[in-house]
């Protein structure tokens, strides 16, 4: 009977629910009203204790707002997981920044290869038609009517003409989209791999372990003087590269693959490290026996050492560099 009688009494506990309205005064009342849940509200109990403190309700607004927060947060994770299936395709595909830049190039060939083409054989169409608009004027001449083929001829050249015209602009699209998306694989892949060569770098430092050839680290402390290091090597990769400076980006400076044994190539790339960033040079021979002795030679040690003269700060700056040899 006790027990029966805690129950229901536990049952018939009855709650109000206190909030401030529109003029600033607390009321309490036994329903919520939307008043309530649009202001916050405290739960109370029978005996005026505080049983849960209720935040304010979400306007329509607000509500929206939130929606469009989860949206886009889903988006960017749908986004990052695709960067990273594509960062793990890169560096399955390619070895080498060199290796892209190849690729590329023999995808550029073959579109090149068929834009010329349909060229000649627009230059053929042009020289025909012409004869055939010399016939027919010959023909006018005489005062004698212009055959009917040879108007069809004339009328069907034409439209050849137009048609490899076409085909020529999207192709040269085709072409522009090729590059483009090699060009964005090669600066990911660069930043990619120099991120790794840092970290390595980093270790390497800490563990005195033999460094790799033909690289030197810098780092620079202030955007200034990063920017300032940045427009050099430009300047000192167009000069002093054996091929054309192909990528400038931001993050990646890059010219044009070795073509022989005697050709050199020159990468930098900027990876931004906590309080400093690093510029890492690299020289780049040709992937073959002959082209690592070209390197081997000291060819790469002298790029690299009359780079880190260019760039050497006065006393009172803050650069380091760390030649890899």
């Amino acid at each position: 009977m006790c027990t029966l009688f805690l129950f229901c009494s536990v049952a018939n506990a009855k709650n109000y629910y206190r909030y401030k309205n529109s003029k600033g005064q607390f009321e309490l009342v036994e329903q919520l009203s939307p008043e309530a849940i649009a202001a916050g509200y405290d739960v109370i109990n029978d005996k005026g204790q505080l049983i849960e403190r209720v935040a304010p309700g979400k306007t329509l607004g607000e509500i929206e707002d939130e929606k469009e927060e989860i949206k886009e947060a889903k988006r960017k994770e749908f986004a990052r997981q695709q960067q990273l299936r594509r960062d793990a395709e890169l560096l399955k595909l390619f070895r080498s920044e060199i290796e892209i830049l190849r690729a590329r190039d023999t995808a550029v060939s073959g579109i090149d290869q068929r834009i010329e083409l349909s060229k000649n054989q627009r230059s053929l169409l042009k020289s025909s038609i012409e004869d055939l608009q010399k016939r027919a004027a010959d023909f006018e001449r005489s005062g004698k009517p212009v055959p009917q083929y040879l108007k069809d001829n004339i009328s069907e050249t034409q439209k050849q003409i137009a048609d490899r015209e076409r085909r020529e602009k999207v192709t040269a699209t085709e072409r522009a989209k090729v590059v483009a998306d090699y060009d964005r694989d090669l600066i990911r892949f660069k930043e990619l791999q120099t991120r790794r060569m840092v970290m390595q770098h980093q270790d390497d430092k800490t563990d005195n372990a033999e460094l790799n050839q033909n690289r030197i680290f810098l780092t620079c402390f202030d955007e200034s003087r990063c920017n300032d290091i940045w427009q050099k090597a430009q300047e000192f990769a167009k000069n002093k590269a054996s091929g054309t400076l192909e990528i400038i980006s931001e993050s990646v400076l890059l010219t044009s693959a070795p073509k022989n044994d005697s050709e050199l190539s020159i990468s930098f790339a900027r990876l931004p490290s906590n309080k400093k960033t690093y510029i890492v040079l690299e020289v780049i021979c040709n992937d073959t026996e002959a082209g690592a002795e070209l390197c081997k030679q000291g060819e790469a040690n002298r790029l690299l050492t009359e780079f880190q003269g260019l760039i050497t700060p006065k006393s009172n700056e803050q650069t380091e560099s760390t030649p890899e040899s």
